[in-house]
């Protein structure tokens, strides 16, 4: 009884090479967030999983060259399950249209507001990723005409 124990445990482990610590198999990706302005810069990005694909999605934040990583867990794990995703993208500027910092909060900018235009900002939007059992890059570009004003 105790090989048949010993031999589950170890199988486990195998298939949890990879793994988060809670059990969830995540991919690396590289990311960038670009429109035909060039990159999309402080802006978070999220990944909201489609139907069939594990996990609770991915959230990020791009840099200056609209690069960016995801945390898909409570315990910070990087990465993301391969499968299918919407992609929410969120990015305030105030009320002249620069983009704020990534930290800037609503007190030190009342008039705030969202600089992606509706659907792309909101959980409806139509971007969408496919994220390979392999990882690797994921690029998400904003189509021309969403930045118009």
């Amino acid at each position: 009884m105790q090989k048949l124990q010993l031999s589950l445990f170890v199988l486990s482990y195998l298939l949890c090479v990879g793994c988060g610590g809670d059990g969830v198999n995540r991919v690396a990706i590289n990311g960038q967030l670009q429109s035909d302005d060039g990159p999309i810069a402080n802006a978070s990005v999220q990944f909201i999983p489609e139907a069939g694909t594990t996990g609770d999605g991915a959230l990020g934040m791009s840099d200056s060259e609209g690069k960016f990583s995801v945390i898909s867990s409570r315990d910070g794990d990087g990465g993301l399950p391969p499968g299918n995703y919407r992609v929410r993208i969120s990015q305030m500027v105030d009320g002249n249209g620069t983009v704020l910092p990534a930290d800037a909060t609503q007190a030190e900018y009342p008039d705030s507001r969202e600089g992606i235009p509706a659907p792309y900002s909101t959980l409806e939007s139509p971007l969408q990723v496919t994220i390979s059992e392999d990882g690797g890059d994921v690029v998400i570009a904003l189509p021309s005409e969403s930045k118009k004003k």
